[in-house]
């Protein structure tokens, strides 16, 4: 349960992440979104609106761009709060043989997301769980011809969030790293009932 307060006349978002299902034995049942009531002080809230986000469409057909600040305008003093896109781009050279070439991205000091390049969803990260640390980059996504775009929706906690200085940024790595260890918790060996997965 989480308590919240708010002002008379105040507008309650929620958002809602569905990272799948389980599809197998006694938690075939697992319900993702509210699954009670939500109450404000014993009356419960109804008539909400439920809509699903199209996050694929809003990164390819480039509809986040137009809130990103031009590089020549000095950057606000303000704490970041997730969940957050960070939007970047970067340049393969031209002329230079055999690029570009299949590589791997690394995400020092992010927690948890999904990541696109050029409107292509590589997939969700999530280093602190692995076991993969590093997600594929097909070279048929990159272009040498022009510039890269590259988005990064960061749910939890980005290494740049609150540092005004910190630097927000991901590696290309030429190495994949798909089996970084983890410290499982109980909860994994009971939610997979693996007694080798706990220490």
């Amino acid at each position: 349960m989480i308590n919240i307060t708010g002002q008379a006349g105040s507008r309650l978002d929620i958002l809602l992440e569905n990272m799948g299902r389980i599809n197998y034995g006694g938690g075939i049942h697992d319900f993702k979104g509210l699954v009670t009531n939500l109450t404000l002080a014993s009356n419960i809230l109804t008539n909400w609106t439920i809509y699903s986000l199209n996050i694929d469409k809003a990164v390819a057909s480039g509809y986040l761009n137009k809130f990103q600040r031009k590089t020549s305008e000095a950057l606000p003093k303000v704490n970041a709060s997730v969940p957050a896109f960070y939007l970047g781009t970067f340049k393969i050279p031209n002329g230079i043989p055999d690029l570009p070439q299949d590589t791997y991205l690394k995400f020092p000091g992010w927690t948890k997301g999904q990541v696109w390049i050029n409107g292509f969803n590589l997939g969700r990260y999530w280093p602190a769980r692995g076991p993969q640390i590093t997600l594929y980059v097909p070279a048929h996504i990159l272009s040498t011809s022009a510039v890269n775009n590259i988005t990064v929706l960061e749910l939890e906690n980005a290494p740049c969030g609150i540092e005004l200085n910190a630097v927000c940024a991901v590696e290309f790595v030429d190495t994949p790293v798909l089996n970084g260890t983890t410290a499982y918790t109980n909860f994994h060996s009971r939610a997979f009932n693996k007694q080798s997965w706990h220490e």
